[in-house]
């Protein structure tokens, strides 16, 4: 995996959000089980149109994208991701933002640390996007937006996002 100096060098500046948040033991638990400590996630803002991709997980809202695996990178895993979560096939165009979260166990100060890189993206054949809907079974819907919706997960990024790209 490349740093995130490297990440940013190759694609020039992009908005870096850096926040440490307090979780309770429970969902710390589940993290560190899922192998968190040191993770890296990807995913993409994929656009077509004056609108922007998202998925919905229950009653949230996001970005398609997911974790990155062994060996792969971070393009790559991107690719995949959005591959799985939407059917589409996408090009990268640049880089959005880099979040960087470290994650606390409110009851004991333990902590390991997220990071998660998204990019922009648009889908490689504009047709295709007609045919886009739930590959993934933890998915239960995928629609195109013209602006961020309702119950979107960490909505302010995002929207820094779609102001920019959108």
């Amino acid at each position: 995996m490349p740093s995130i100096d490297d990440l940013s060098a190759r694609y020039g500046d992009c908005y870096r959000k850096v926040e440490r948040v307090e979780i309770d033991p429970e969902r710390f638990e589940k993290g560190v089980a899922r192998g968190d400590d040191g993770g890296w996630g990807v995913g993409a803002l994929v656009v077509h149109d004056g609108r922007g991709l998202f998925v919905r997980e229950g009653e949230t809202w996001l970005l398609p994208g997911g974790r990155l695996e062994a060996a792969e990178t971070p393009e790559a895993g991107a690719r995949r991701e959005i591959h799985e979560e939407t059917g589409l096939d996408i090009d990268i165009v640049g880089l959005g933002a880099i979040a960087e979260q470290t994650f606390v166990r409110r009851d004991s100060n333990a902590s390991y640390e997220f990071r998660f890189v998204t990019f922009v993206a648009r889908p490689t054949e504009p047709r295709s996007v007609l045919r886009s809907g739930p590959t993934d079974p933890a998915i239960d819907a995928v629609e195109w937006f013209s602006s961020v919706p309702e119950h979107t997960f960490d909505r302010d990024l995002v929207r820094r996002l779609f102001g920019t790209y959108v």
